[in-house]
């Protein structure tokens, strides 16, 4: 079962956490062969995707570690409002969510 976790962005802001992904005895699992892919919409059942986020594996992938990011330009892009998010992990012919919840986006009064 994923993990249920709120997320906040100030607008234009870059976003950036890291997540390990460990197993029942929370030993990290090894992430050397795994695809990750994370979305961002305005409900549950929104056609559009609002943005995309990057990951980016740490080394050693035995680390079980990955930064997750949105850049600046796309934060910017975003309504101030709340969104919902999900973070998947796809090995070989298996996906599983890893992370998903609220994605707050906060306005920026700096332009």
């Amino acid at each position: 079962m994923a993990q249920s976790t709120s997320l906040t962005v100030g607008q234009g802001e870059t976003f950036k956490i890291l997540v390990s992904i460990t197993d029942q005895t929370n030993t990290p699992i090894n992430i050397t062969a795994e695809s990750f892919s994370g979305q961002i919409r305005e409900t549950y059942s929104s056609e559009d995707t609002s943005a995309l986020f990057q990951t980016e594996k740490i080394a050693p992938h035995t680390s079980g570690s990955l930064y997750v990011s949105l850049p600046p330009v796309s934060s910017s892009l975003l309504d101030a409002q709340d969104y919902v998010y999900d973070l998947l992990m796809t090995s070989g012919s298996i996906t599983r969510r890893i992370v998903e919840g609220k994605f707050i986006v906060r306005p920026s009064v700096t332009r």
